[in-house]
């Protein structure tokens, strides 16, 4: 997976391209490098099997077959995206990259069963375009730069759907023995952490095979089988790294409840002033809440108080000085520890509030609490 954020370097960033049933599609500017170095390899090789090519044609043919390979990693990747569209998760968008390429969409209500669905079509159509080109290729029977351009086209997707139904994070084939072990066990965290021992057991598994046939002869690869191998098998190995950690970050997030990082509260009628919200402790820490006139939830800001002179802080009321607690930010004693984390991302404050069924605030999380619960650190004493 590419970074994201806004400081990805120059070899890195995406190019938007347009949009495909729908689903916004960039190229990043790695594979257009990528392509120039397949360009330079596979014309030398055009050219030995179609040797009445000049270099100019065979960088030609060379080149559309890195667009067809682009094309067939399109539409594996727009597979993933109209699954995850069927299964009711949007935001889905594309981009081609170094590695291939990766769908991104925002998955809601996740089960095995969608996650199954999501990742394995992507393989699938790759599968299924490689089939209709072997019988393409015994109907039309093509010759010369047509029949090399076709048996290219076919071979190569059966390349990407084999190579990314292997079992283990991050290939699609990781996805299925995700999902596969969340239903087995009940928890996503720990079909991930599965997962991504099984992506590093293929990475040990390809080495070792490569190991083994060096040893035993009959197979001399060259400079840039090694360099291709490099990096194919580096980022699955770091690949399955970042996943088992993100699975023992879930697992945490999994044993996590709202009502076990409470932080009080101080609740201040609607007729309170600034001046009372001032005592209660807002300037030092503690989490201050108002109660406005419609029977809604107000936070007061600590530096909308101190905006106010001291000498009319006691005749303005607190709600002047407090901002409306956003539904994003207000979770119920018993919320997970998935609502309670994406509740603590979206606040603004960085302040949770919890509220029961009765509307009543019993207390509120901070975000710097659940980050440690999540990475499993010690909590610090609220402040008072």
């Amino acid at each position: 997976m590419p970074a994201t954020g806004t400081t990805r370097p120059w070899y890195d960033r995406p190019l938007r391209l347009g949009a495909v049933a729908g689903v916004p599609v960039a190229v990043s500017t790695s594979w257009i490098l990528v392509t120039v170095g397949m360009v330079a390899i596979f014309a030398p090789q055009i050219r030995r099997a179609l040797p009445e090519l000049g270099w100019i044609a065979a960088g030609a043919v060379a080149l559309v077959y890195t667009l067809i390979l682009a094309v067939s990693v399109l539409l594996h990747e727009v597979a993933h995206a109209l699954a995850a569209r069927s299964v009711g998760w949007r935001d889905s968008s594309i981009e081609i990259t170094l590695w291939g390429g990766h769908t991104s969409f925002e998955a809601h209500e996740e089960s095995p069963g969608r996650s199954l669905v999501v990742s394995i079509v992507g393989p699938l159509v790759n599968l299924v375009l490689g089939g209709l080109g072997l019988v393409l290729q015994q109907a039309w029977a093509p010759q010369g730069v047509s029949e090399l351009l076709l048996y290219m086209a076919v071979w190569s997707n059966f390349a990407v759907g084999v190579f990314n139904l292997l079992p283990g994070l991050p290939l699609d084939g990781g996805r299925v023995v995700e999902a596969i072990a969340w239903k087995i066990t009940g928890s996503q965290a720990k079909g991930t952490i599965a997962a991504g021992w099984a992506g590093r057991v293929v990475v040990i598994g390809v080495v070792g095979a490569v190991v083994f046939a060096l040893v035993r002869g009959g197979f001399t690869p060259g400079p840039l089988t090694f360099a291709a191998l490099a990096l194919v098998l580096v980022p699955l190995w770091t690949g399955a790294g970042r996943s088992l950690q993100h699975g023992r970050l879930r697992l945490n997030l999994e044993g996590m409840q709202a009502s076990t990082l409470l932080r009080p509260v101080q609740l201040l009628p609607a007729g309170a002033s600034v001046a009372g919200a001032e005592a209660a402790g807002v300037l030092y820490g503690t989490v201050v809440l108002a109660t406005a006139p419609g029977g809604g939830l107000l936070r007061v800001l600590p530096e909308a108080v101190l905006a106010v002179p001291e000498s009319l802080r006691g005749g303005t009321p607190a709600t002047q000085a407090g901002v409306p607690a956003d539904d994003g930010a207000v979770v119920s004693p018993d919320a997970d520890g998935d609502r309670l984390a994406r509740a603590a991302l979206d606040s603004i404050s960085g302040t949770v509030l919890v509220v029961d069924e009765s509307g009543r605030c019993v207390g509120a999380v901070r975000r710097e609490d659940v980050v440690a619960a999540i990475q499993a650190r010690p909590r610090k004493e609220p402040l008072q």
